[in-house]
């Protein structure tokens, strides 16, 4: 008879904690580990059209019809001013009706440690085609032009007193610290590497474009440029704003090198920044979050072939 009250009790303590959505260790595993990783990816905005929006063929004099699938798969809102979307790439005396300056992204979300998956919306595009006598091969360019925003952390160690006795125990020792899977933006910190000398750590952080477009100096100004009507210049384009650099709960931006008007350039979008981080000697080595912050414009594209077949 006791046996088989404790198999009971038994059995309903695991029906309990299946009810609870499982043992309270576990669930906290899964909570904490989704915290840290939803700064990952290397994608921003993405968009597509939508099926047979336009179609591949139609008839001259009829209404084309575009639609424009836009989703943020990175951790940064979309949908600012400025962010907009070109249709470009066809005759405006055949194709008539779509306005050179574009149409705004609608607000997107990023993902978030709460929210696994970003903003979903579309934009549209109306045109009136004129009559045609013959075939008219159309290769429609969508062009989205955006802000987005990086921001990295990686564990650093901070050793004032690197070449101390050897008998005094410390918890770090100064090593390089990869981030090879992107942070949930285009443009990606891959490496900070670290070196320690009495009283001064020196890092080198490793930038890179992972994305797939263009990126171009952050603001207002310089998105209006990113469009057809515009145009970036070369001193313009490839460059990224170094908006902060924080270690132990204090910036260090005024000490990174080589800075343009704040921004880093990127060559074969690649591009190096040298911080250093003062501390007097005597303390004890510890570990430290180093935050990146990023802001920067981008750009990227997308072509749909299009045929307008004359009307007869």
């Amino acid at each position: 008879m006791r046996n088989a009250v404790l198999v009971t009790c038994i059995i309903l303590l695991l029906v309990l904690a299946g009810c609870r959505g499982g043992f309270p260790g576990r669930a906290q595993t899964k909570e904490q580990a989704f915290t840290e990783e939803f700064r990952r990816g290397t994608q921003g905005l993405t968009m597509r059209f939508s099926q047979n929006l336009p179609p591949a063929r139609l008839f001259s004099g009829e209404e084309l019809a575009a639609v424009l699938e836009l989703e943020n798969r990175g951790t940064y809102t979309i949908g600012g001013p400025g962010d907009r979307i070109y249709l470009t790439g066809f005759d405006p005396s055949i194709i008539a009706g779509i306005s050179p300056a574009g149409e705004q992204i609608p607000l997107l979300e990023g993902r978030t440690q709460f929210i696994s998956q970003g903003g979903f919306d579309t934009v549209s595009f109306r045109a009136q085609t004129r009559f045609l006598e013959d075939r008219y091969p159309v290769r429609l360019l969508a062009t989205a032009c955006y802000g987005y925003e990086t921001v990295a952390t990686a564990n650093v160690c901070i050793d004032p007193d690197p070449y101390s006795p050897t008998i005094r125990q410390k918890v770090c020792t100064t090593q390089n610290v990869p981030l090879g899977s992107g942070q949930g933006a285009p443009i990606a910190v891959t490496l900070v590497e670290s070196d320690a000398s009495p009283g001064k750590t020196r890092f080198k952080i490793h930038f890179q474009n992972v994305g797939g477009g263009e990126v171009f100096r952050f603001g207002g100004l310089m998105l209006n440029k990113c469009g057809p009507s515009g145009g970036l210049g070369f001193d313009e384009i490839d460059y990224v704003e170094l908006t902060d650099v924080i270690v132990s709960g204090t910036s260090i931006r005024g000490s990174c090198r080589p800075l343009d008007r704040g921004h880093i350039r990127l060559t074969n979008g690649q591009g190096l920044a040298y911080c250093e981080f003062d501390r007097p000697r005597g303390e004890a080595a510890y570990v430290s979050p180093l935050t990146i912050v990023l802001r920067y414009g981008y750009r990227q594209a997308l072509i749909q072939n299009v045929e307008i077949l004359p009307n007869v």
